[in-house]
Formats: structure tokens, sequence, C-alpha cells
């Protein structure tokens, strides 16, 4: 581990416990407190996926999940967005030159929000597109500079593959659309992004299948490992950080709670209960074989992504699978740590069921739908081909 990594992984735990004192406010204000956003700013949290030639940190990849998992047992809401804020500078290191210097060579890194799923539409005219539609979950979006969206560019027979495009804008250019009236996960301000006959010019989209293929025009000018990492592997591996945070925060909490909780039927000071001893031993083993296997996971794709050789399919079938199965043990665990910590959990300002509810919040994404991603790869062990447009 480099040196520049070790003092930011310092930094960030050393905000762990602000983090956590600062949860309810962000909670009850629906957006992540200038003072978090300070802080990491003077951590350089922003700069750890920025190439080296623009002033960032080019940190080798297994670094970066670490920096969201830490994060993450201050705040799962906060490591969730400021995780996306942080780590999606890895997609402009694919866009043309101009656009890579439009965005990083000001303060240095962006702050830019986006969805993965394509929605609206893109009409090329002279010079650009003009682009209108409506897409969801632009996490962190009250915080942004740019805004990151894939539209399929019009124009095509009704048979042709369509051509899916990443654009980006200023956030100026794009409507808010205040939807985001949630049970949980409030902080992040993933309200909805929407653009109305917005001229885009060329220089900021990139083919998706150019990204896909590792052909893009930003890779002529960032040709580190990084960049080279397969884009759903990448994102998928780093988002599930926060939930693996949350949950180690949960077993530490719930574990303070227990040395000295009586029960209430029983009248045995629960850490002296087998019944407890046992489960919390169990759950602390899960969730262990849990890390070691998704650590595992990181160090593979990032030795086999060094070394020249890409992935196979199988391989980034796994890792996705990976990603899932550490939500689901995550949301386990979760559940099963409030149960044992009782009642003293459930009060609005003790932050264990804010854990909860945002680690049980996540376990319902899309990236981590746990039944079609062991079905693919359960698929690869049967020898079944993997569907052609699989998202791994």
């Amino acid at each position: 581990m480099t040196d520049d990594a070790e003092i930011l992984l310092a930094r960030m735990a050393a905000m762990v416990p602000d983090l956590r004192a600062r949860g309810r406010a962000a909670e009850q204000a629906g957006r992540i407190p200038d003072a978090t956003i300070a802080e990491l700013d003077q951590a350089g949290a922003f700069r750890a996926v920025v190439p080296e030639c623009y002033g960032g940190l080019e940190l080798d990849f297994p670094v970066i999940p670490q920096i969201l998992r830490i994060m993450g047992q201050g705040c799962v809401a906060t490591a969730w967005t400021m995780g996306f804020l942080i780590y999606h500078n890895f997609q402009f290191a694919h866009f043309p030159e101009k656009a890579q210097k439009e965005v990083w060579s000001g303060r240095g890194y962006t702050m830019a929000p986006g969805h993965i799923m394509p929605s609206g539409s893109a009409v090329p005219v002279d010079g650009g597109y003009q682009v209108s539609g409506q897409w969801g979950y632009a996490t962190g979006i009250l915080h942004a500079d740019w805004v990151l969206f894939s539209a399929p560019v019009t124009g095509h027979g009704k048979n042709a593959t369509p051509d899916l495009r990443r654009f980006y804008v200023p956030v100026e250019d794009c409507e808010i659309v205040d939807g985001w009236d949630v049970s949980t996960m409030a902080a992040t301000g993933s309200y909805d992004m929407a653009l109305d006959d917005t001229f885009i010019p060329e220089y900021r989209q990139v083919k998706i299948a150019d990204v896909i293929a590792q052909t893009s025009p930003g890779l002529a000018i960032n040709q580190g490992p990084l960049w080279r990492m397969p884009f759903i592997s990448f994102t998928s591996l780093i988002a599930v950080a926060p939930m693996i945070g949350g949950a180690e925060a949960m077993f530490a909490l719930t574990s303070d709670i227990l040395k000295t909780k009586v029960g209430a039927q029983s009248g045995i000071v629960q850490q002296a209960a087998m019944a407890q001893q046992i489960r919390m031993a169990r759950i602390q083993m899960t969730i262990k074989s849990m890390l070691a296997l998704w650590e595992n996971a990181l160090d593979f794709v990032w030795e086999k992504t060094v070394s020249g050789a890409p992935l196979t399919m199988e391989e980034r079938a796994e890792a996705r699978v990976i990603a899932a199965h550490a939500a689901k043990i995550c949301d386990q665990a979760a559940n099963e740590l409030a149960v044992a910590a009782g009642s003293r959990g459930i009060f609005n300002d003790a932050p264990l069921q804010r854990f909860r509810r945002e680690i049980n919040a996540l376990a319902t994404h899309a990236f981590f739908d746990y039944d079609h991603l062991a079905s693919l790869y359960g698929g690869t062990l049967l020898g079944a081909d993997l569907p052609p447009h699989a998202m791994i």
C-alpha cells in the first residue's frame, strides 16, 4: 500500500466518530452535512480516483472500496452518497481529453452523480446532441457540479443495436425533480434529474460500447491499470463497501450493549448468556468470512488487470455475485444484531437503528439482486453460456 493510501485511510478512520454523530442530522436534512464534505475534501478523498496527471491520487483499486467501508462504519448513507461522488471520477477518465480538462482543471476532482440505466433520448445535431428525458436516483445531486447519465442515440433502424452513450452536463442544466420521500437513506438526496431539449457538445459523450471494449478515447491519455478495470466489476465491488462497514459498526455497537444488558425476562446479564455468546461468535465468523471473500476478489481482479490479462466473463460474473453475496450477508447480520441488541437500539438518537434501516434499504438495490446474479454465476459453473447482454 502506498503512503498516500495509508494516509487517506487513517484520515477516514479518524472521521468515523463525527460521521456517526452527524448521521441523524444528515437524515433529517436530507443531505450530507457541509462539514463532512469539507473534511473529505481536506483528507483528499475526492482525488482518490483522479488520474495523477491531473493532480489526483490514482490509488490502486483495492484501496478505493476500503475508503467507503471505513466511511460506512460512521454512516452508511454518507458512505453511499460520497462514495458515488468519489468513484464516479473513474468514468471521466474515459471521456475525450477536452472533457477531462474541463472537469478536472479547476479544483482537481468532480462531484458527479449519475444513473447507470439509460433513459430519455439523444438526437444528433450539428456539433453535438439535443437530449431530453428523466433519470432516476441521482444520488448526491444536491452536492454536484456535473451530472452523468446514459441515453440512446436516435436515428437507427428498428432492429439495430441501441447506440448507448454516456453523457455529462453541468448540474445547472438539470431540473431536480423532488420525489425523494423515503423511510430511510434520506440523506442521500437521490432525486430524479430531468433535461428538456438540452444541447450537449460532442466532446461531452462517450460510447458505452467503447467503455466496455476499453477503446474509449480517454484511455489514450490514462494508461494506468486502474482505468483498465472492467466498469461493472469496478462499480459493484466498490458499491457494497458501505454496507460492509455498516455491518461491522452494528456488530461493535451490539457487542457494547450486550456487555451490560440484562434480559428483561430472564434477569441474566447478556454478556454471560451462552445463547448470546454463540450468536455473536457465529455472526462475527460470518462477517469475517464474507470480508475475506470480498477482499480476495478485490485483490484478484486488480492483480489480473495489472498483469494485462482481461477478466473472463465467468470471472466477471463471479465478481458480481460476490458483491451481491456480501450485501446479503450484511443484510442478514444487521437484522439479527438489531434483535440481539433489543429495544435499546430503536431510539432515534441510537445509530444502531439507522445502520439497520440503511443496510436493509441498500440490500434491495438492483446491483445486489442475488437471485439474478447467482443464477448467472451458477449457470457458468454448470457450463451454461451467459446471456449476451448480461451486466457483468
